[in-house]
């Protein structure tokens, strides 16, 4: 179980940077309100970013070395594709957080510990695409957002989740490999999704008329 201020400390950190993001989109209008074409585009890509989860909870996460680059691939292409197609404020944390959930319902039942994983991840890509705007059209904007909810993820998997909540302790150097393991991995990613963002843009558009 994790420690209680380990916990406090995550939810007070997302606290602050969640309202910051509000704030920011507040003061650029940045709010729209979701379309059912949005929701269902949402409910599609939630279930293939679960998808693209299983294969490292059924074991690829036990193949030393490769595990977090082979996941981080389509998890991230499929992640940017789905900003790609709904660039509004909240998509990301509504994808990421998402997906969660529906991997607990589908799971073990719901695990709260896990919800500051989720949204840390979501508000960082948040606060990054209120920043520069909508950049995802440009390859550095893209790149840079993949890694970062990598760098979140795989920081917090490792340095929060794994010896605050699941009682594990990894070596500097082993943490360091599963993180730029990953980000590597995001980074082939983010240049997938770049590569075929337009095409799935153009189609997304002709199935919303």
């Amino acid at each position: 179980m994790m420690l209680p201020w380990v916990y406090g400390l995550t939810v007070c950190g997302l606290l602050v940077a969640g309202g910051v993001a509000i704030l920011i989109a507040l003061h650029k209008q940045a709010f729209q309100r979701f379309t059912t074409f949005d929701l269902a585009t949402a409910a599609v890509l939630i279930c293939l970013l679960h998808v693209a989860v299983i294969p490292w909870q059924i074991g690829l996460a036990r193949v030393p070395g490769v595990d977090a680059f082979v996941f981080s691939i389509p998890y991230t292409a499929m992640f940017l594709l789905g900003l790609r197609i709904v660039p509004k404020a909240g998509f990301a944390t509504l994808l990421i957080f998402g997906q969660g959930i529906f991997g607990q319902l589908l799971g073990r039942g719901i695990n709260p510990a896990w919800w500051p994983y989720y949204l840390s991840c979501a508000v960082i890509v948040e606060l990054f695409l209120l920043l520069v705007g909508n950049s995802l059209r440009s390859l550095p904007g893209t790149i840079a957002a993949g890694l970062l909810r990598g760098a979140v993820a795989y920081g917090y998997m490792y340095l929060v989740l794994a010896p605050f909540l699941w009682q594990q302790f990894y070596a500097p150097w082993y943490v360091a490999m599963k993180c730029v393991m990953g980000l590597c991995g995001c980074l082939v990613g983010a240049i997938l999704a770049w590569r075929v963002g337009p095409a799935v843009e153009k189609a997304s558009k002709l199935g919303a008329a």
